[in-house]
């Protein structure tokens, strides 16, 4: 599935849409019409409940493919996404605003978390899914003040399980330890996907 083939992204992170494009695989993002602030993820049932919300959010774009972009229409799978990272058994959401954020951050330097992705793949030709998720272990060493603080004035904490994005704090200088596949922090474990993807292009599906 590269070069003209296309995927629908049902989201609206530019991070995922990158690790795709990365891979060689042409992604049209499509923002799913749907407000998952009030679901709830249980920190013992995170990877089934990731899981799960990522096929909300595939079907609901799904929904839309009449007013998909033209571009769009030439798809043959749709992908979604969430992640959430868990720490002494609770789910660390997204802050709401820069204070929340610093207050995260510090809550986890120097302790282990872990950081869990659930994907759903739909299969447009068959309409069958797949759901999965996969998880990684991340440590964020002790920073300096003054990077913290450059961070929350950058506001890239937005929008982002935990208030930080793994490749963005690594190019800061920020001292991190991963172990399993990083792109499972970043958003979307592409291990795994491209599997998913390659078995579908054997089947014919692209």
């Amino acid at each position: 599935m590269t070069g003209s083939a296309c995927i629908v992204l049902a989201s609206s992170s530019p991070r995922r849409q990158l690790l795709l494009e990365r891979a060689g695989h042409t992604a049209v993002a499509i923002l799913p019409r749907i407000d998952d602030s009030g679901m709830t993820i249980r920190p013992d049932r995170a990877r089934a409940d990731c899981a799960s919300l990522a096929w909300f959010k595939a079907a609901q774009v799904w929904g839309q493919q009449d007013s998909w972009p033209e571009e769009a229409q030439r798809a043959r799978v749709i992908i979604a996404a969430d992640t959430v990272c868990v720490l002494d058994g609770k789910i660390l959401g997204k802050p709401a605003h820069a204070k929340e954020a610093g207050a995260m951050i510090e809550g986890v330097m120097g302790k282990w978390m872990k950081v869990v992705t659930g994907v759903c793949l739909i299969d447009l030709a068959t309409g069958s899914r797949n759901l999965f998720a996969d998880e990684a272990a991340l440590r964020i060493g002790d920073c300096t003040r003054e990077r913290l603080e450059a961070h929350l004035e950058s506001g890239s904490w937005r929008g982002r399980a935990g208030g930080f994005n793994l490749e963005e704090i690594a190019a800061a200088g920020w001292p991190v330890e991963c172990t399993g596949d990083r792109t499972t922090v970043i958003g979307l474990p592409m291990s795994a996907v491209s599997l998913r993807l390659a078995k579908l292009a054997d089947r014919g599906a692209a």
